[in-house]
């Protein structure tokens, strides 16, 4: 049995995770303000009013900052040492802090190009991001 902690997903939720099994990044959209935000939340950390939509957005962005994990703390990350978790700023602005897949992590810089991919989990119903390196044609590393 795997000791993997996966999200709770919730009605307010549901959307964000229903979009990765798409092969979606989706944020709320403020129907007041225009603000798009991330984290989820009932209400717009800008002007505070409770509305919002969905919106896929284009699945990149930029490492911001990272850290490289060299143990596994749980048993479910054995296969994955090392691994890097990164705060991701997105092209559209929200960040998110995932894992870096493939990628060494020796290999990672600040200001990287990520593109987000999604790892589904038939039995939760839903889709992990994930990031990984953007590889720039022409680039004799890719």
């Amino acid at each position: 049995m795997s000791d993997r902690i996966l999200p709770t997903v919730t009605d307010l939720s549901r959307p964000f995770w229903e979009g990765g099994l798409a092969g979606e990044l989706r944020f709320q959209r403020c129907t007041a303000c225009g603000h798009l935000r991330y984290p989820i939340d009932t209400i717009c950390p800008r002007c505070l009013d409770a509305g919002y939509a969905w919106e896929a957005v284009s699945g990149t962005g930029t490492i911001l900052a990272f850290g490289t994990f060299r143990r596994a703390y749980r048993a479910s990350w054995e296969d994955r040492v090392p691994y890097a978790v990164a705060i991701i700023q997105t092209t559209e602005g929200p960040r998110l802090i995932v894992d870096v897949v493939e990628a060494d992590p020796d290999e990672l810089h600040v200001d990287d190009p990520v593109e987000f991919v999604f790892e589904p989990v038939t039995e939760a119903g839903i889709a992990i991001p994930h990031a990984r390196p953007v590889r720039v044609q022409g680039d004799p590393t890719t």
